[in-house]
């Protein structure tokens, strides 16, 4: 085989992308919109978003440099129309304490308040209209690898690794996809990734996050805030239409010891000095677990995680989809940089991917500190606790700089 018609066929090879999320759906459309072709394997996709439906509980607060990220794909005109909320300083203390509020420093807001659903159902529709993608409504199964083809050269035979696929992902419905690249983008428990062998470390935190969406009887700021509360934390995320996302971090066995029909009342006893009165609309809680996998990448298999397929952190600073969507913004610079898919571009995707693990680990380690600590009720913590926030209560440049990085302005 010529190297012309080797590269040819390397060319037609589509990227595979199993995961049609928020992350998995932005990353498939970098890859279209880069001009090259990409299978999209979702099982259960997000089709359509009523404005006028109740809000959903799985609400993320997008950062400017992932909104930036939106905004080049084409989709946050049509995300930001769909209830997306502004919202324009977060504060944050130790419950019985003063606040300590971080602003913008211009007039565009630190982010929005998004719902999953509204972000998935428009990249779905853009995905599906793509020339370039072929969405499949149905699931992953295995990675079968390419076998070794054999070339004579004067007369010997040379066993070597065909360039033009890696392998073969295999559907639910039996069919086989020769890929150029595989991306797992399919959540915390990925079969993607146990498929590629890629390992993970993690524990869990032995506490539970409950979300619940409330009706509120008088507006309140366009802001996002947390308070420490001993061995709970209380945030609340601002939604349109006077209504709100509160959010409690607790022990499970607290949160999973009230009846359904009590959680109003608890939930009350702890907001309605901040927010007043409200009326619960809807609750669920989910348990917290940090998890980080061991690698990102297979190269044997062409095969990358990303999102929280790769990474899962304490969502106490509402990173978890952000980091994803770094994740995505990462791959999607090489692919605008470099046209061909190489031995160079291999190797600066590992590069690439080594950097994002590094800073991943970095966010879940400094989250999992800050839950440990702002728990704890030992003297010396409480002690260092306070002087903390007596510190940067007292610096604006500091406040500013934890601004600026709420708005992820350094994220790269």
């Amino acid at each position: 085989m010529n190297e012309m018609a080797t590269k040819s066929e390397n060319v037609s090879l589509p990227w595979v992308v199993v995961g049609g999320g928020m992350v998995g759906g932005a990353m498939a459309l970098a890859i279209a919109e880069s001009g090259r072709r990409v299978v999209v394997l979702e099982p259960y996709p997000e089709t359509e978003f009523a404005i006028n439906s109740a809000y959903d509980l799985r609400i993320s607060a997008i950062t400017a440099d992932n909104i930036a990220l939106l905004e080049s794909l084409g989709v946050w005109p049509q995300v930001q129309a769909l209830r997306a909320q502004p919202f324009m300083q977060l504060a944050v203390r130790e419950q019985g304490s003063e606040w300590l509020s971080f602003a913008s420093e211009t007039s565009q807001p630190l982010g929005y308040m998004v719902e999953n659903k509204a972000l998935q159902s428009v990249l779905t529709e853009r995905l599906r209209t793509h020339a370039l993608v072929d969405y499949r409504t149905e699931g992953f199964t295995s990675i079968v690898a390419a076998k070794p083809q054999v070339q004579i050269k004067n007369g010997v035979g040379e066993s070597e690794q065909p360039e033009k696929s890696a392998g073969y992902v295999v559907t639910s419905s039996g069919a086989e996809i020769a890929y150029q690249y595989l991306i797992g983008a399919d959540g915390v428990n990925s079969n993607v990734r146990s498929a590629a062998g890629i390992g993970t470390a993690g524990s869990s935190y032995q506490e539970r996050c409950l979300l619940a969406t409330v009706k509120l009887a008088e507006e309140i700021p366009p802001e996002t805030w947390q308070i420490f509360a001993g061995n709970e934390v209380h945030a609340l995320l601002p939604l349109a239409n006077q209504q709100a996302c509160l959010i409690l971090y607790a022990d499970t066995a607290v949160i999973k010891g009230w009846p359904k029909d009590a959680i109003e009342a608890e939930l009350s006893e702890r907001f309605s000095k901040e927010i007043g009165d409200f009326q619960l609309q809807n609750a669920a809680s989910f348990p917290l677990k940090h998890q980080h996998a061991l690698a990102y990448f297979n190269s044997a298999l062409r095969t990358l995680i990303i999102g929280d397929a790769a990474h899962g952190v304490h969502p106490l600073a509402g990173q978890g989809v952000n980091l994803g969507l770094r994740d995505v913004a990462a791959v999607r610079d090489l692919l605008t940089q470099l046209a061909d898919e190489n031995i160079n571009f291999r190797v600066k995707l590992e590069r690439a991917l080594k950097h994002r693990q590094f800073e991943n680990l970095a966010m879940g380690q400094g989250l999992d500190t800050i839950a440990r600590v702002f728990r704890a009720q030992h003297p010396v913590l409480k002690f260092a606790r306070r002087s903390l926030f007596s510190v940067m209560a007292q610096s604006k440049p500091l406040r500013k700089f934890v601004g600026r990085f709420a708005g992820a302005a350094f994220a790269k």
